[in-house]
């Protein structure tokens, strides 16, 4: 699909990727990822002509993208970046429809393209479609960034980082979401992020990087048992699954003191905690800090008024799980029913705290750490 040959991008004397070659087969999402400078944006750049080689060659399908018009080359590969992009002038549908519209499709087929793109994350579009950006919340709009770079059935997508500006739980359900799509759409999608987390969750196949090389490009699984040197070994933290890691309960992975508040508070209070705290639900609580449900932005944005309390607008259906539950349990339980995390709760209902697909990762790369420590 893509395949890089003795490819060296410099700036005078300089030189920030140095003889790079790899491939990346059709299907794959192949993650991008290494310290600051290592040279990742510069090759996913380097694919759509944003930035162009010094020397060497990129073939996507074996043509040479150096040989194809730039304008024309980058209306064939989507590309979807951390700042998105939106026009706010445009509404959410004339900004999905951009390309569709560039290569001359007809209205009706450039509709009937977003609708369908629209469902395919749950977002109704007699609802969303004449909507515009400024309307949606940050985790929305980046879906609209991605379905903006699907729009053309581009077989080939860049990401750039696409969601590190958002928090951690609405971060979670896009990277489900991609994963998703590009299994659905069986898109080739290679993507750029400094998380290594991400990247352990996203990845097909892991491309590390340092000063402009590769140092080792491999599946998850063979990066974290396998790693190739020292550097592998730093970069990645947790580096190798032995059956000597023992993480037994919930309290073992969960992460302490989310964010609750009590149905008493107001939307517009609630709306600046959540920005002020960098999350988009909230957990509610009675004044025994006993779980009563949560509440999202979107409920608030779609049915919240100012000067209202946050009361009518909790989701009670909330999943928990017991805080001396064994952590296999939650593991289960999230991957099973596709959540973005589950509350915590002791025998009275109080909250003790929230358990995501990171916060376990994080226990499990804490406990490794502390045994290499005691070697």
């Amino acid at each position: 699909m893509v395949r890089f040959e003795n490819v060296k991008k410099a700036y005078k004397d300089v030189a920030v990727i140095e003889d790079l070659n790899f491939e990346i087969k059709e299907g794959q999402l192949v993650v991008l990822i290494g310290p600051s400078g290592c040279g990742k944006t510069t090759t996913l750049k380097m694919i759509n002509r944003i930035i162009e080689p010094t020397s060497g060659a990129i073939y996507i399908d074996e043509e040479d993208v150096t040989k194809i018009n730039p304008v024309m080359l980058r209306r064939k590969i989507g590309y979807v970046i951390q700042q998105i992009g939106l026009f706010p002038n445009m509404t959410i549908a004339q900004n999905v429809e951009i390309v569709p519209k560039l290569l001359g499709w007809p209205a009706d087929k450039r509709r009937a393209r977003t609708e369908e793109l629209l469902r395919l994350v749950d977002m109704d579009p007699e609802q969303y479609a004449d909507r515009y950006p400024t309307e949606l919340s940050g985790g929305q709009q980046q879906r609209i960034g991605v379905l903006r770079a699907l729009a053309a059935e581009p077989p080939l997508v860049l990401m750039d980082e696409p969601f590190g500006a958002l928090d951690p739980i609405t971060r979670e359900s896009l990277q489900d979401e991609v994963k998703r799509l590009q299994k659905k759409l069986k898109k080739t999608i290679v993507f750029v992020t400094h998380d290594m987390d991400e990247a352990l969750k996203i990845a097909d196949v892991i491309v590390l990087m340092k000063d402009g090389e590769i140092v080792q490009a491999a599946s998850p699984e063979e990066l974290l048992s396998k790693p190739a040197n020292d550097f592998v070994i730093q970069f990645i933290g947790k580096h190798r699954l032995t059956n000597e890691i023992e993480i037994e309960t919930v309290e073992d992975v969960m992460r302490a003191n989310p964010v609750t508040v009590t149905k008493s508070i107001g939307t517009a209070e609630s709306v600046a905690l959540m920005k002020r705290k960098g999350v988009n639900t909230l957990l509610v609580v009675d004044e025994e800090e006993k779980l009563e449900g949560a509440v999202t932005i979107e409920a608030i944005s779609k049915y919240g008024k100012g000067g209202r309390t946050i009361d009518g607008l909790i989701d009670n259906n909330v999943v928990t799980i017991p805080s001396n539950a064994d952590s296999r349990e939650a593991f289960d339980t999230l991957i099973q029913n596709k959540l973005d995390y589950l509350v915590v709760i002791d025998e009275e209902r109080k909250v003790k705290g929230l358990v995501t697909k990171t916060s376990m990762v994080k226990a499990l790369a804490e406990v490794v750490w502390k045994d290499n420590g005691n070697e």
